[in-house]
Order: structure tokens, then sequence, then C-alpha cells
């Protein structure tokens, strides 16, 4: 039996819905202190629609510079710190007795107490990559004391600060400005705006019909927004078999102090004056952040920059932002009087009201019930050939998806390329595929260096591992597209930038390198200096590896000869490891 087989046979069922339960804090009463000195003027806002992902916390201008200081805003103790090159850099978590945590993101540096502890773990780990959770007793902290100093690390593009609240036991994050005492720093009467409206067909589970939208624009007149120069709309040319009737709208945010497009905290839909959706963002669930691509109109992001938010939700959506969710609506049902209402967390709002008409045409085809196969994202769906196959569990992608599978052997690659579905997709969490190894490998081939990659639309191959089973290689990957063997045997390359053999190093401030590897990427680098190890950062900006020589690494140099070793590994196993001769 097939290790996919019995993967399918014992595959728990998934179950999925919706539930809105408000939290027990007082957000007027609990008064935190500002995370900086300087005037809070925000770049992105709590709930702002981030390519796949809502936004977490208040991003935080710093005046385009980095070092600016960074405060407690309560009374705690620093319960975790993460170093990476990726997501939030340095970042810094302190837990509060009044049962929230704050987060503290994209930093530069910390003060020398804070950094001792960082840097005993990373000495400890041989690793400058670390997320650890600091003992209860390692550090307190009190209302107002300096804890960083503000950055661009990890996955940021400009100096700021990304601030968070979060419910301890839960982990949730909260929208800061529910909190009274940061409405009143930072300032907003600016409503927000309505650019277009889009109507759906969709299915009773609430999945997007191919080919069966229509959007219109709004306009501002006298202080009130229209559609259709406020005339009614027929919405006849929607009308699908077994669809229903779903509503989007393209709704943003700004505050006062900036231009930066933000997100919407809370929006409604009323029909006959009768509430049909409410959408309230008061906290995210980092478990369900990513089904932001089923709240959005996911294409209409990608393709045209819009950020529509649908006012109905598919069956395998669990966000836990709708207060009420009843936004299908039966054709039969669809005419009447329509009002739209958008607010900030400040209370500046906006309303939109218009007609629809009785639809009059007969309902068209749907193209799910015809010949075409579609895989559903409510089910579990595989696909089994002969040389490759797929184990999707529910919940894995958000709309249904059209199976597309074509098969290439002239390829340069270790097996054909096998297509299934498109590149552009978005996929919500990992499925498992496997490939069949090809029979005429030599008996002594390195089978444990397989690994399958997979190929993007321009031709880009991204490597996702895999494991070796009964002539199979298994991998879980988070992606549809093109799949292909790749054998992996080249170990890192170690090139040295500002430093070789034999160089006098006396007056320098660090040492730099670039490690570069061909296919499964660079998954640990090691330093060691005179055989004790010395920390390496990656800067990922630069793209470089990087020895600070300063206060930690200073006192192994030795008047004369010295050695520098450095060792990398990519993700199949293959290492490199250098040494130079360095003056000091």
């Amino acid at each position: 039996m097939s290790h996919l087989i019995r993967l399918f046979i014992f595959l728990p069922l998934i179950s999925f819905g919706q539930s809105y339960e408000p939290k027990s804090i007082n957000f007027d009463e609990i008064d935190l202190a500002a995370p900086m000195s300087i005037p809070l003027i925000l770049s992105g806002n709590f709930g702002e629609m981030r390519g796949n992902h809502f936004h977490t916390g208040l991003d935080i201008k710093t005046e385009g510079v980095v070092g600016k200081k960074i405060f407690a805003i309560e009374d705690g103790y620093i319960s975790r710190v993460r170093i990476s090159p990726w997501g939030y850099g340095k970042a810094i978590y302190i837990d509060h007795p009044n049962g929230l945590t704050s987060l503290y993101a994209h930093l530069s540096r910390f003060p020398a107490a804070v950094d001792s502890i960082i840097y005993a773990q990373q000495k400890k780990q041989e690793s400058h990559t670390i997320d650890e959770i600091v003992l209860t007793d390692s550090i307190f902290v009190k209302k107002g004391d300096l804890i960083a100093f503000s950055g661009n690390s990890g996955s940021s593009y400009a100096p700021h600060l990304h601030f968070e609240i979060r419910e301890t036991v839960t982990e949730h994050a909260l929208n800061p400005l529910l909190f009274n005492c940061y409405r009143k720093m930072i300032s907003d009467k600016r409503p927000p705006r309505l650019s277009g409206v889009k109507f759906y067909a969709i299915t009773p589970e609430g999945y997007m019909i191919p080919g069966k939208t229509k959007y219109f624009s709004c306009q501002e007149k006298a202080r009130k927004w229209v559609i259709n120069n406020n005339q009614p709309i027929d919405l006849s040319s929607l009308v699908t078999e077994n669809s229903k009737l779903g509503i989007g709208f393209h709704t943003t945010d700004k505050l006062d102090a900036a231009n930066n497009v933000c997100g919407v905290h809370h929006t409604t839909l009323l029909k006959d004056d009768i509430q049909k959706h409410e959408q309230q963002i008061d906290y995210i669930d980092f478990e369900h952040n990513r089904f932001l691509n089923s709240h959005q109109d996911y294409w209409a992001f990608k393709q045209e920059k819009k950020n529509i938010h649908k006012h109905f939700s598919t069956i395998i959506n669990p966000l836990e932002i709708y207060p009420q969710n009843d936004g299908k609506i039966n054709w039969t049902e669809a005419a009447g009087n329509y009002s739209f209402t958008a607010k900030d967390v400040h209370g500046n709002s906006i309303m939109l009201q218009f007609t629809l008409t009785a639809p009059s045409n007969e309902a068209k085809p749907n193209p799910f019930n015809a010949n075409n196969r579609y895989f559903f994202p409510d089910s579990v769906n595989t696909f089994m050939k002969e040389d490759f196959q797929l184990l999707i569990e529910p919940a894995c992608f958000y709309e249904p998806l059209q199976v597309i599978y074509r098969v290439d052997s002239s390829n340069k690659y270790l097996s054909p390329t096998y297509q299934f579905g498109e590149y552009s997709v978005p996929v919500q969490r990992k499925f498992d595929v496997r490939i069949k190894v090809p029979e005429n490998l030599p008996e002594d081939f390195p089978l444990y260096k397989i690994g399958i990659g997979l190929i993007s639309d321009r031709g880009y191959l991204s490597f996702k591992g895999g494991d070796y089973v009964d002539g199979w290689i298994e991998s879980a990957i988070r992606g549809f597209g093109t799949y292909t063997l790749v054998v992996d045997t080249i170990a890192p390359v170690i090139k040295p930038l500002d430093f070789n053999e034999g160089k006098t190093i006396t007056k320098y401030r660090t040492l730099e390198m670039a490690i570069d590897d061909n296919l499964s990427g660079v998954w640990t680098f090691k330093s060691y200096l005179n055989d004790t190890w010395v920390l390496t950062i990656y800067d990922r900006p630069k793209q470089r590896y990087i020895i600070p020589l300063d206060e930690r690494s200073k006192p192994l140099l030795k008047k004369g000869n010295n050695t520098i070793r450095i060792f990398a590994e990519d993700g199949k196993g293959n290492e490199r490891e250098v040494s130079y001769t360095l003056i000091y």
C-alpha cells in the first residue's frame, strides 16, 4: 500500500465555521504608554490587507532613519526574543500583568542587558537566528524603560517600528487603536473611501463562479457616495444555475498625518433595512490569518490592485471577523434597497445606498456542473497517475480549482515536468506531492539528494525538498504549478568580499562574505575565529554574511597569524568549509 493511500485512509475530517466572540478587555480604562517619544504617524494600520495576510499591528514611521528609542508601554518582563533575517527581523516581546503582550519588531539593536541575553543564546546555539522564550525572572522592565532601538531588519523595506499588542493567553493580535489611549495619540478625522462595488454569482458554499461578476465604480457627489449614477442596477446577466448573489466593496482608509493606504475597521451591509453582513476586525488569530485570501477578492487584488472585501464567505473561511455572516442572497430575493457603511476605529464613516432590480433572465449554465473537472476546497482531493500523485486535504486552497494536468518529458531535469493547476493560484497550507523516481538511474545514484522543484510561470525553479520513500520522492508543498525532480549534490560556495589569504585586518571592523547555493539554499552557516565560534550575521538587503569585529570577537585575535574558518550547509546536507589565515 502506497504512502499516499495510507495518508488518505487515515485522514481526519476537518470542519470549519466562523465564530465572532468580542474580547472582554476594557479598552477604555487600560492606560498604556507610547512605544516612542516622537509623534506616532502610521504607514500601516491593523487589519490592512497585505497580500496573503491581514496586518497584525501598527507600522509607526521613524522619520526615515534607524536608531530611534523604543520604550516599554507597561510594566512587565521580556518573555521572548527573535532574531532572523526574515519576518520580524530583530523583535522583542514583553508580557504584562494585565494579560497583554506587546511586540516591537524590525529593530536595529538592544540595550546592553537585553543584548547580553540574546548573545548568550546565539553563542549557545552557534547561530545568528534564534527564537527564544526567556525565563520570567530574566529581565523585568518598567513602563517607559528603554528596551530597544528602531531599525529596518527582517522583511522590512523602510525604517519603521512594527508594534503589536496581543492577548497573552490566546496570542491573538489585538487592534491597538481599540485602546482609547492610542486613539488619542493618533489623530484621524478622515473617513474611509469607497472606490467600487463588485457583484458576484456564487455557489451556496460561497465560491465565486468564473466569469460571473460585474464591477461598478463609485463617485462622491455632494458628500454622498453613488454607483451607476444612482440608477437601479440590473444583474440579470449574472444569474446562474445553482447560484446566489454576493457583493464585495472596494474600500480603504487613510489617517490624518500620512497618505498611506490603510485598512477599514468596521463595515455593514443592509438590505431593506435588515442587516445581512457585518465585518469588524478587532483581533486576528494567527492560525487563520492567511484566510485573507478567501476574505478578499484575491484576483482583483493581484491583477488590479483593488482591496475588495467580500461581504459573504465560503464554508472553509474560519476568520473571527464576522459578527453577522448572512451575505449569500437568493436571486429571488435580490431586488431591493441596499445600504453599505464603512467606519474606521475613530468613528469616521461613509455610506452608500443603491437599488437592485429583480433579475429577468433565465439562469445560465453553471460551469462547475460541466464536463470540466474541478477540485473543491471543502473536500479531500486526490490525483493519481502512474508517476505523479497528489493528496490535498480540505481548506488547502480557497476557490474551486479546475484540474489542469500536462506532462513534458523534453526538459533538462531529472524527471519529466508535471503541471497541475496554475502557479498563480493561492494556497493556504501545504499538501502532499509525490513523483516517481526514474528507473534508469545508475546503481550508485544518491537518491537522498533528490528533491522536488516547483517551477514558476517565469521559469524560476524553487527547491521544495523531499524524501525518498519506496521509489518515490515525497514532499509537502504550498503551491500549484509545474513540478519536477532535481538532484542537489553541490555544496554552497563561500566567497570572501573584503579579505583573502594573508590579509592584514588590523583596522577592520567587519569581515564580509557571500555564501550562495545553487539549489536547496543555505540552511546553516557558522564561523570560527581561532577555533572559537564568532557571530555571523546574514544581512538580507545586502545579501552578504558579516562577522563583526567588536568587543566580543576581537579578544579572540592574537598578534600575527589568525585562522578564520567558515562552514556552510545546504538543504540536502552538502557541506563546504573554507579557512583563511589573517594577520592582526
